[in-house]
């Protein structure tokens, strides 16, 4: 659903009309209110699976003075999956580090700069020790803390903005139709060249983003990309958005009407109709519980792998050791 959509589904599942009936709960109100849930309610569940729902990376390159990094600001509390180092910030293989408490970083301290080892996270801040040395390429994997939900640009039989007609994956320039709004402004109205970072956006499975706070420029209806991630996801027909906005929740269309019953929820409290929420808060229940389930295994043909860890053997052990 379109956040429109979304709107008119959760003032249904509440049993409110229109703004002009409810004056309370505007649109502004119901977007506040599913973003609100699509945070607390879903991310856990999606971070928990740790199934590559959300997963995004951000790849620099070390300066050889510092130790401590911060965690991009959109990642999800807690929501680093790993940290990876590589000797250079092309051609040579990613090794994943060691995460210590830290309770345990004075264990570590005083080691020259080198190739760290391990890591510990305090606060928005990782720490890399050994400090890497200058050159080298940090990789943090992380979670993305879904988009906010503003008014839609992209209604299928009226206005549609930001939506991608051509790629030029060298130049980094990607052609629109028509330049996207950036919707938190009093008046919205387009983007304008340098001024907003953009994320691209799917609009079809789960809504995920292509391209994460990339800085722009614009010429006409050509936007240049800034930065090095790659476009391999970035296709036709996926929108350009302000960076944290978007059209869509970052959900399977099949819980989009989940997360409108969620938000109802919540309403339907604030109105003192405890029947209705008790009601619609089982069938709700029942609706996060499948989207757990389906979230594991991703593919349901394949047999999970059970490591094996040969060193065991030879350690003069009887058997293999199962990990």
């Amino acid at each position: 659903m379109r956040s429109e959509e979304l709107e008119v589904a959760t003032r249904q599942a509440a049993f409110i009309g229109d703004a002009a009936a409810y004056p309370a709960y505007t649109q502004a109100v119901i977007f506040n209110q599913l973003n609100d849930k699509l945070a607390k309610v879903f991310e856990d569940i999606v971070v928990k699976a740790r199934a590559g729902y959300w997963l995004h990376e951000y790849v620099f390159t070390a300066n050889g003075t510092q130790a401590r990094f911060r965690i991009p600001p959109r990642a999800v509390v807690g929501g680093l999956e790993k940290v990876e180092i590589a000797a250079a910030i092309s051609g040579q293989p990613f090794s994943k580090l060691t995460e210590i408490p830290q309770s345990s970083i004075q264990d570590y301290e005083g080691v020259a700069p080198g190739y760290p080892y391990v890591y510990t996270v305090q606060g928005d801040q990782v720490e890399l020790v050994p400090a890497p040395t200058s050159g080298m390429a940090v990789r943090l994997t992380y979670y993305i803390r879904p988009s906010r939900l503003y008014a839609s640009q992209s209604d299928p039989n009226g206005t549609q903005r930001g939506k991608i007609t051509a790629i030029n994956t060298s130049t980094r320039v990607v052609t629109v139709n028509a330049l996207p709004f950036d919707q938190s402004l009093t008046v919205p109205a387009a983007i304008t060249s340098g001024s907003q970072t953009v994320d691209i956006v799917h609009p079809d499975g789960w809504h995920e983003l292509s391209l994460v706070g990339a800085t722009q420029t614009i010429s006409g209806l050509n936007i240049t990309l800034g930065g090095s991630d790659s476009l391999t996801d970035v296709q036709v027909g996926d929108y350009v958005r302000v960076a944290d906005q978007t059209d869509w929740p970052c959900l399977p269309d099949d819980f989009h009407g989940c997360l409108a019953d969620v938000a109802a929820i919540k309403i339907l409290y604030e109105l003192n109709m405890l029947d209705k929420a008790q009601a619609l808060e089982v069938s709700t229940g029942n609706d996060l519980a499948r989207f757990r389930s389906l979230l594991l295994p991703r593919v349901k043909a394949d047999t999970k792998q059970i490591p094996i860890f040969r060193r065991s053997r030879a350690a003069g052990y009887p058997g293999w050791r199962l990990g």
